[in-house]
């Protein structure tokens, strides 16, 4: 093998690599815009809610450093392999992975509806 078609498998390599990022992108991307609806529209967003996304984000931003991946490659591969996610998922991912959002739980879940049922009987 001569060395052009040794940099060509290595970039090939590199390519299916950042293209193995776009499952881990999209459902971040699917989750920061879930949190952010919710929070737009007053409705409840859960402690858990809130540790789900801020988990993917560090996974995420963990696996992007692990490929080396730049924005510019993953652009390239989300163009490439379409289907993954809303247009634009990729970029949308990549900046809460590197600058992860603060969000507020705005309800415990189950545990306030029990927590209020308690007051009332409390009353």
């Amino acid at each position: 093998m001569n060395h052009t078609q040794t940099e060509d498998s290595k970039n090939a390599a590199h390519e299916q690599e950042v293209a193995g990022l776009l499952p881990a992108l999209a459902q971040l991307d699917r989750t920061a815009t879930e949190l952010e609806q919710k929070t737009a529209a007053g409705e409840a967003v859960t402690a858990a809610d809130v540790s789900t996304y801020k988990q993917q984000a560090a996974h995420t931003q963990h696996l992007i450093n692990e490929v080396g991946a730049n924005a510019e490659e993953v652009v390239a591969a989300e163009k490439e392999h379409r289907g993954d996610g809303e247009r634009g998922f990729a970029v949308r991912a990549l900046d809460h992975a590197s600058h992860p959002r603060h969000f507020e739980p705005t309800s415990d879940g189950e545990a306030t509806g029990r927590e209020q049922d308690d007051e009332e009987i409390d009353l």
